[in-house]
């Protein structure tokens, strides 16, 4: 079979691309304009019964990435915030779309700006705490350091994982849970123009528990832009990475194994289990892999 790659949508699609299988729909927040004084991020579904474009928050305190919840019926959200308003990540019903806010603070201190989030097998759900939103200059000056937090949402235990990436970003789990990819892409810092010779890779740690992170293990380190948005699929752990010269697909270990190019980048990442969808600011492209390529 011939691989197909091509616009499912135009649409302002920016971050956060999840699929809902009982719905059949694919949601993601929206671009930002951060030239305005007040800044907005709405999310947004594509309709794949009807074909349309269905806005479902207008509002949502600066949503980035999303994740379908275990039990299949909410979306977690990880809010950036704004101003005063606290980032946080966040529970909504998928019926109903009400917020449930599930943890805002680290040892009473403001999160800086929660930008991805995976809910594990077990339950857990890890979340990375860059500083983009301060950068960018809609989040006051940070009070805590870029990290990656764990929350149990059945005893809001949180952890901080770890605070050794310069900029933590994207992030995905494993399908069975045992593995935790992390994005560190000091490269794109939110204020300074992209600087190359900065972090721009992806890293895999095991998780021997879901509060327990092992030494990190490099795995790539993307040749345009940074290693925004990536999913994990099948059983053999291939990575589908959001990057600046399109969707890139890679093994496990690393090796490349096919680029699907798009103007200008891509930036989140989401799959039905067939098809690999990415946005790209002005659309949302639909990517069916070659037979023999597998993933």
């Amino acid at each position: 079979m011939q691989a197909t790659h091509s616009i499912l949508v135009e649409t302002d699609a920016h971050e956060g691309l999840v699929y809902v299988p009982s719905q059949k729909r694919l949601y993601f927040t929206s671009v930002p304009d951060l030239e305005i004084e007040n800044p907005q991020i709405a999310i947004r579904y594509y309709d794949f019964i009807t074909g349309e474009v269905v806005t479902w928050k207008h509002r949502s305190n600066m949503a980035n990435s999303m994740w379908l919840s275990n039990d299949g019926e909410h979306l977690l959200v990880a809010e950036q915030g704004k101003g005063a308003t606290p980032g946080a990540i966040s529970r909504r019903s998928l019926s109903g779309g009400q917020r449930e806010v599930l943890v805002d603070a680290y040892k009473g201190k403001p999160f800086n700006s929660p930008n991805k989030v995976v809910q594990s097998p077990s339950g857990w759900i890890y979340f990375t705490d860059p500083d983009y939103g301060y950068n960018q200059g809609f989040k006051p000056e940070p009070m805590l350091t870029p990290a990656v937090y764990a929350f149990d949402p059945s005893t809001k235990k949180l952890i901080r994982l770890s605070a050794e990436y310069m900029m933590p970003h994207g992030l995905a789990i494993s399908p069975i849970g045992n593995q935790i990819y992390i994005g560190d892409t000091a490269a794109i810092d939110g204020k300074n123009p992209y600087n190359p010779k900065k972090t721009k890779d992806i890293y895999v740690s095991a998780l021997p528990s879901p509060e327990k992170l092992e030494e990190k293990q490099w795995v790539l380190s993307v040749p345009v832009g940074i290693p925004d948005g990536f999913i994990v699929t099948g059983p053999k752990n291939d990575l589908w990475v959001a990057a600046g010269d399109g969707l890139r697909h890679y093994r496990e270990n690393g090796s490349l194994v096919n680029l699907y190019p798009v103007p200008g980048g891509v930036y989140s990442v989401a799959t039905d289990g067939k098809a690999i969808y990415s946005s790209s600011n002005t659309a949302i492209w639909k990517t069916i892999p070659r037979g023999e390529e597998g993933g």
